[in-house]
């Protein structure tokens, strides 16, 4: 099983880092490397590549495919739940993607999210405090997913010590984002959903050959533990499926990844129909797995200290079709995990180096533009930017956070900005810019509102205080933001 995980992992990586490095060569500007600048490196050319990209994205292993083997003892079918919100959630990017097109090219530039909420709200203490507030979240997104995605792998390879294995895991992402920018993320998001396509149907296959050749469906199904594979209530759900879905219908739309590509885009057809694509892709990869998660106890039912796909994983590396099956898997997993963890990275990078960095050195973005030292100051804050986020998940981590409890926490606390996104898209200039102090009380009462309750929750050991964080954090920031609309309507 090892050598089999071995081997898979040492060729994707070759990969990868073959297509950083070979899109790095042409990589000379700050343009190249962030999407700031139309018609540069740093683009979106096709629209395979963006609905890939974007799916790929989505597809995390930590906080994905590791939670749902995680939670489907306790949750079951009503995973697909994650699956149906999501779905809805990029729909209404889908719905929005023209607007934001619109709006963008109004610019001499391309701007982040956060440099245009302060543009558009005639405030920059608004980026500025949005920047800083996402960046913790996108920081802690990034060093989950290399973090906790690297040790999950590391333990399939037991032979080798388990801090070299994450090192190198981790450092593959890393390199190949260094060098290749934003256009290496694009192109490798596209090979990695292949992987977890791959992944997707290597499970399925597995499962209904070892079903039927084992007994049948009636004798597998008796071993799945009661109310996983039902519609059942337990203790907990509603606060589980409200969490769920505040999380999931307002992030994409907040969500600086989804802002990079468009802004990578040369031509809207792409946004409008790569969109479409993505909003189908989403459902079907996020219900399969879901799936994949529950059915995988009529294979195997672990005991109370094993983990599910640990032992699934090792079910199906006993026999020669099942070790061709790990392999396959093994790409999909490793792809899940770089796809989350390089475009985190290069959003963190992207916002702390141009939303952050430079308007405190007060460096317009056009005297910066084809210098080599800015160029090597942002590789800089990549830099940084790793280490910071792998800090910090460790500290979480030491607090007691499990891979459920972050992704509620995060996605919580970044909430804050859907509101004034919003409010911007749909809103004229002159009406934004009463609304600047406001906004910045929404982003900053809705980050700490969000983490507040989450962390409120791990103290006091009240999981439904971690399930509504993302509920706390946007109806605090929507909240404020909807006094200050009717505030100065009246004062009008």
């Amino acid at each position: 099983m090892a050598t089999i995980v071995l081997i898979a992992l040492l060729i994707s990586a070759i990969i990868y880092l073959v297509i950083g490095f070979s899109l790095g060569k042409h990589n000379k500007s700050l343009a190249d490397l962030f999407p700031i600048i139309f018609g540069r490196n740093a683009k979106v050319q096709t629209i395979d590549e963006f609905s890939t990209s974007t799916i790929a994205t989505t597809v995390s292993l930590a906080t994905i495919v590791l939670a749902y083997f995680e939670l489907a003892g306790s949750f079951g079918l009503w995973l697909l739940w994650t699956a149906v919100t999501t779905t809805f959630g990029m729909y209404i990017v889908s719905l929005t993607s023209k607007r934001i097109w619109r709006k963008m090219s109004t610019y001499t530039h391309r701007p982040s999210m956060h440099e245009f909420l302060g543009i558009e709200f005639n405030s920059k203490s608004v980026a500025l405090i949005a920047s800083a507030c996402t960046s913790i979240g996108f920081l802690l997104i990034f060093a989950t997913e290399l973090v906790v995605g690297s040790k999950f792998l590391a333990g399939l390879v037991p032979f080798i010590p388990q801090w070299v294995t994450v090192v190198f895991l981790s450092a593959v992402g890393f390199t190949y984002t260094l060098y290749g920018g934003f256009r290496a993320v694009i192109k490798t998001d596209q090979i990695q959903m292949k992987f977890i396509w791959a992944l997707i149907i290597a499970f399925a296959g597995y499962y209904a050959y070892y079903i039927f050749s084992t007994g049948g469906w009636a004798a597998h199904i008796q071993k799945v533990p009661p109310g996983i594979l039902s519609l059942s209530s337990r203790p907990g759900l509603g606060f589980f499926l409200l969490g769920i879905a505040i999380m999931n219908i307002p992030t994409h739309i907040s969500n600086m990844a989804v802002w990079q590509r468009i802004s990578g885009v040369q031509n809207p057809e792409i946004i409008e129909k790569g969109i479409k694509r993505s909003v189908y892709g989403i459902g079907m990869a996020w219900g399969m797995l879901s799936l994949i998660a529950c059915f995988g106890y009529m294979v195997v039912v672990p005991g109370k200290d094993h983990s599910l796909i640990i032992e699934l994983l090792k079910v199906i590396s006993l026999t020669p079709g099942g070790k061709i099956v790990l392999f396959v898997v093994t790409l999909g997993l490793y792809g899940a995990m770089l796809s989350t963890a390089s475009t985190n990275l290069i959003v963190v990078s992207h916002t702390l180096s141009e939303d952050i960095f430079a308007k405190l050195r007060k460096k317009i973005l056009f005297d910066r533009i084809e210098s080599h030292k800015e160029l090597n100051l942002s590789k800089g804050v990549l830099i940084g930017s790793t280490l910071l986020a792998i800090f910090l998940v460790e500290g979480l981590k030491l607090f007691g956070f499990s891979i459920a409890d972050l992704v509620f926490a995060i996605y919580g606390g970044s909430l804050a900005l859907f509101p004034l996104i919003i409010t911007a898209l749909y809103n004229k200039p002159e009406r934004l810019k009463t609304l600047s102090g406001y906004a910045n009380a929404a982003v900053i009462a809705g980050f700490v509102g969000g983490w507040g309750a989450a962390l409120t929750g791990k103290i006091t050991g009240d999981s439904n205080l971690i399930f509504l964080s993302p509920s706390v954090s946007i109806f605090t920031s929507g909240l404020i933001i909807i006094v200050g609309l009717a505030a100065t309507t009246r004062t009008s």
